[in-house]
């Protein structure tokens, strides 16, 4: 294929910044991708059937072919980087008729916005740099109060993939409903806290070691600036926290979070090596959304971080226990050929991957691009364990909010679209614990006199808490129902009437139902 040493401009739209790129990176760059992941579950199958078999040259030449670009890379390029130059993630990118893959889209922005470090934006200029975006002026002044009362950072990763999905810059980039303050300040506590310790089960506590994450979410419980801004514990703290699971033999699991706690290694090996000499801990969990955000993480100095990972893994299996991860994703634009790399990595070690997802309003609310989504995860080793419904009820997310109804019938697509191994549980984390709907508990009815909350049946009986932290008698929120389980408030909308079940009829024998454990 003819090619030379040219450089190719491409000019950002938005903020006029020009770069210049060696066109043989690109092709190098492509080449490389078409090679080793121009496979059907990534790029879909039309495009499979244009590249169709091969190495990535001829996959390559194939693609320009269909492009309208026989033999002339240097003029596909060109007009790549136009599109490119331009893209803020609201329309796909095509050539002459052919839709190009996101995923392809992203070996290239590889190339053109390389780097792997992530970056706080404070100001709405910065903003509008980094996402190529340009906001109506009679915005600027509402963004800049988001930008200070709930911080944003992005990593390189998802600037590129902002660039070419919508739905993946609707996760990270500020935006000025942000400023509604329906719903909570803080929508999560454990009963009991103390110290980086937070406890909501009697099996397992919360270790949260560290306050910062690379990437800010804009719908995290924990967005206000005043959480992100906590200071980080110390391994003194740790080790605090560590004495009180050793003396508390209830305590079987540990999940180990913040923030991002893999960004804190000395909290992260204190915890570790402390927990793993207690007889009566079982399993630790430890919790990062940096496989889907910031995969460098794991990935930088020759994967040192999942080396540490399999290391202390086969010490934890020495003592009889397991060491799990937990991630979120969202989109299957999330999904990266590294994400994916980590997460086999880790399941062929030994270490399980579990995937819990937001439900978002118009980013994940349809059915099929959670089934694409929990495919590839799927694919991948990773197991899918809660679908959260509806997104946290906090402080400036109003718009990813959706109604009960929505939630279930999505979950309703999954099982007539998924394997049953690939169907996460469909769950609302309540006040006082989780409640998987329809199982563990249900809407009972509206709160009278206010229409923004429904009573939820859970699981859980006072006795239940007072091993650890008595739920007081005199909470307005919550109520003692028939069964002896509590109901409590939650504020959501229901969507579809029909769902408010009512009391359950009292059981034969009087009984009593008994809560499981929910995890």
């Amino acid at each position: 294929m003819p090619q030379d040493d040219a450089l190719l401009s491409i000019v950002y739209e938005n903020s006029g910044e020009e770069n210049q790129i060696p066109l043989s990176d690109l092709v190098a760059a492509l080449t490389g991708f078409l090679d080793h992941f121009a496979e059907k579950s990534l790029v879909g199958e039309t495009f499979c059937a244009l590249v169709r078999t091969g190495d990535g040259r001829t996959k390559l030449s194939r693609l320009l072919d269909a492009c309208g670009y026989r033999d002339n890379p240097r003029g596909f390029f060109s007009e790549l980087l136009e599109l490119l130059g331009k893209a803020d993630g609201t329309a796909k990118i095509s050539i002459n008729g052919i839709e190009l893959p996101h995923l392809m889209l992203m070996a290239i922005l590889e190339v053109i916005l390389p780097g792997n470090k992530f970056i706080s934006v404070k100001t709405v200029d910065h903003l509008e740099k980094v996402a190529n975006i340009k906001l109506p002026e009679t915005d600027r002044a509402d963004m800049q109060k988001v930008i200070d009362t709930y911080p944003a950072r992005l990593s390189m990763h998802t600037i590129r993939q902002m660039r070419v999905s919508g739905d993946v810059a609707y996760q990270y980039l500020p935006f000025t409903q942000e400023l509604d303050v329906a719903g909570h300040t803080n929508t999560w506590i454990g009963q009991f806290h103390q110290g980086l310790l937070e406890q909501m089960y009697q099996n397992r506590v919360i270790f949260l070691l560290n306050m910062s994450c690379p990437v800010y979410c804009r719908f995290c419980f924990r967005k206000h600036k005043d959480s992100r801004n906590e200071t980080n514990p110390t391994p003194a703290d740790v080790k605090k926290a560590v004495a009180h699971v050793k003396n508390s033999p209830a305590i079987k699991e540990i999940v180990i979070t913040g923030g991002d706690p893999f960004m804190n290694r000395a909290n992260m090996a204190a915890a570790i090596d402390g927990l793993m000499e207690i007889d009566h801990v079982q399993t630790l969990r430890l919790a990062t959304r940096s496989i889907a955000y910031y995969p460098h993480l794991f990935l930088s100095d020759d994967a040192e971080r999942l080396g540490y990972l399999k290391r202390k893994n086969l010490e934890l299996q020495e003592r009889g226990k397991r060491m799990e991860v937990a991630t979120h994703f969202i989109h299957p634009d999330e999904i990266s050929p590294q994400s994916l790399m980590i997460i086999s990595e880790l399941v062929k070690s030994g270490i399980a991957v579990y995937v819990q997802t937001p439900f978002l309003n118009n980013c994940n609310d349809t059915g099929p691009e959670l089934v694409r989504l929990f495919s590839l995860l799927r694919g991948a080793g990773a197991e899918l364990h809660y679908l959260y419904i509806p997104c946290s009820p906090i402080h400036g997310n109003s718009i990813y909010w959706t109604p009960i109804s929505k939630g279930i019938a999505v979950g309703n697509y999954l099982r007539a679209h998924l394997s049953d191994r690939v169907i996460p549980r469909i769950n609302t984390a309540t006040p006082i614990g989780k409640m998987d709907w329809h199982t563990s508990g249900w809407a009972v009815e509206p709160v009278a006199g206010n229409d923004n909350f429904m009573w939820i049946r859970t699981p859980y009986t006072p006795d239940y808490f007072k091993q650890f932290a008595p739920l007081s008698n005199e909470m307005e929120n919550i109520r003692v129902n028939e069964e002896g389980t509590i109901d409590i408030h939650y504020m959501a909308q229901i969507g579809d009437e029909s769902l408010f079940l009512g009391a359950r009829p009292p059981r034969p024998d009087g009984g009593v139902t008994t809560q499981p454990e929910s995890t």
